[in-house]
């Protein structure tokens, strides 16, 4: 592992192999994220007592917005970013919101991504767009990434206990040495980051008053990953070139339009049977 001595934020998609991220400024205009934050916005309105925004799960298929956030996880100014990285043939596995509040001190743990995907997706050539709905700074709880730890190689990793609030269970263990060389992903609204699946990367607990909202977006090389669907909860989509089995993926290349009906799937038919846990109810 190569601990980077550079602080400053990426913002070189040419540099996104050797630093494992990269920051893409001035993405969205307010006017274009007007829709998705009055439909976040009232997401969290009806969260019920007990419930806790970063458990809502793959909103692009499970939530009641669901075509909403399908829509964005196919932008052209994401995918553009997304295929600068990865190249011209892309699925979408997964999304999720991570927000912190204010009142349950959650911090997420230095952790990989890959390692949390394993029983449905193995390949190497995966990655995340980060994206920003308000202020994102220290304060609030950036997301914090060691560059260049982005080596092909899962670590070993401590089982933390679930404690209701943490969606982190699966931690790396990370030297002070190594976790100076952390950089912040300040980011304004509208704008993202994308990361590597290996990268570690982490973020301190919330001390502001007021929510730090991200929608984070997970995407694949079709080529280069293999795809499993026994154990995973929601379908796998095609959103951008080819794949060699087409059938295999819902097709949500820019030509076609958004499904007509929310995909019938293990996580539907859970959230339908009031059966999956911590996603909130109404979501």
């Amino acid at each position: 592992m190569r601990p980077s001595t550079k602080l400053t934020p990426n913002d070189n998609p040419s540099k996104y192999v050797q630093e494992g991220y990269c920051i893409f400024r001035q993405q969205f205009t307010n006017k274009e994220m007007e829709l998705y934050q009055q439909t976040l916005d009232n997401m969290l309105d009806c969260l019920r007592p007990g419930e806790k925004p970063q458990f809502m799960f793959e909103p692009h298929v499970g939530s009641q917005h669901w075509r909403t956030w399908l829509s964005l996880a196919r932008h052209p100014k994401i995918l553009d970013a997304v295929e600068s990285v990865l190249g011209s043939n892309l699925v979408l596995i997964l999304s999720h919101f991570i927000i912190k509040g204010t009142e349950d001190s959650m911090h997420v743990g230095w952790h990989q991504d890959q390692r949390y995907w394993l029983h449905g997706v193995e390949g190497d050539n995966l990655c995340t767009a980060w994206l920003a709905f308000n202020e994102t700074n220290r304060q609030n709880g950036c997301m914090r990434i060691l560059p260049g730890t982005n080596q092909p190689k899962l670590l070993d990793v401590n089982v933390k206990e679930d404690d209701g609030s943490t969606i982190t269970t699966l931690e790396v263990d990370v030297d002070k040495e190594l976790a100076d060389t952390a950089v912040d992903i300040e980011l304004h609204p509208g704008e993202f980051s994308l990361h590597d699946a290996y990268v570690i990367h982490g973020s301190d607990s919330n001390r502001s008053q007021d929510f730090r909202k991200i929608y984070t977006m997970r995407y694949a090389d079709a080529d280069t990953t293999r795809f499993t669907s026994e154990k995973w909860q929601i379908p796998f989509f095609l959103v951008r070139g080819e794949a060699m089995d087409t059938d295999f993926y819902i097709d949500l290349r820019p030509n076609k339009d958004l499904p007509e009906d929310q995909p019938d799937c293990m996580l539907v038919q859970k959230l339908r049977a009031g059966t999956y846990g911590k996603i909130p109810v109404d979501y």
